[in-house]
């Protein structure tokens, strides 16, 4: 279920495309990387250039960025809510080609927050690169998706099968199935300390804006409780009705954003 950024006003300008080295991420969706947003208007909003020493870049996500993941899902999301190490580990294995993330760098003394976000982490952050391992690469937000058979998002599509390590099958009636035409949005987080800034929309656009160029699904499905349907609605997701999942306790609702439809309205995100 993806977090609620329903409070993030601006967009951000300059990003880099959403990629990875194709040494590490040999199944990205496409050689050609898109964009990773599109400018919803013609001027940045005022609170986006307090940013600049954010300094934020997106890259696919993949098994090597578990630990981050993690991190940041269960700072993001309520204990009950948070996807499991386990769930995150299947998901970046299997279609971590679907995951993006947006990142920065910093080092232990830098401002508030990245440099005390740095010294409270155990384990570190891994360094950015061998040149300079006092630089450490932070993970701000993610998207976790899978790809599933139903046009909505469903507790099947929500688990994973526990055997996925012996059978490394791509389809079947738990987790990511390949054969399927949805997109599920599982997670949409934002750590604490970065939201109210833009980096959710901008991840979101850009997320949304590939899968769709990709040509791999006919829709992106996700499920919100609905004090966060306006946020959804402004970028193209339709309210469906009350979800029949029951994950986290239930009280969800499904919203889809259909391909065919997307980009025939004025989404503001």
């Amino acid at each position: 279920m993806p977090r609620d950024l329903e409070s993030e006003k601006a967009t951000i300008d300059g990003l880099p495309s959403l990629s990875r080295d194709t040494a590490r991420d040999p199944g990205a969706l496409t050689d050609d990387p898109m964009p990773l947003y599109l400018l919803p208007t013609p001027m940045i909003e005022e609170r986006f250039k307090k940013m600049t020493n954010l300094h934020p870049y997106g890259l696919l996500l993949n098994r090597e960025d578990l630990d981050e993941c993690d991190w940041l899902e269960h700072a993001a999301f309520e204990p009950h809510e948070a996807a499991s190490r386990e769930k995150l580990d299947y998901r970046l294995n299997v279609c971590g080609s679907l995951c993006s993330g947006i990142f920065t760098s910093a080092y232990a003394t830098s401002p508030p927050p990245l440099g005390p976000l740095l010294q409270s982490r155990k384990p570190p952050f891994p360094g950015v690169d061998a040149s300079d391992s006092d630089r450490k690469r932070v993970l701000l937000a993610h998207i976790i998706a899978t790809q599933f058979t139903s046009p909505v998002v469903t507790d099947p599509s929500m688990d994973y099968p526990k055997d996925w390590r012996e059978k490394r099958q791509v389809t079947g009636p738990t987790g990511h199935c390949e054969d399927g035409e949805t997109i599920c949005l599982h997670s949409l987080a934002v750590h604490p300390e970065f939201q109210g800034k833009g980096l959710g929309k901008v991840l979101l656009r850009g997320w949304v804006q590939r899968v769709k160029d990709a040509g791999i699904a006919k829709r992106i499905a996700l499920i919100c409780h609905d004090k966060y349907v306006p946020f959804y609605g402004k970028a193209g997701f339709k309210k469906i009705g009350e979800s029949k999942c029951q994950y986290g306790g239930g009280g969800w609702f499904d919203m889809v954003l259909e391909f065919d439809e997307y980009g025939r309205g004025d989404y503001d995100i």
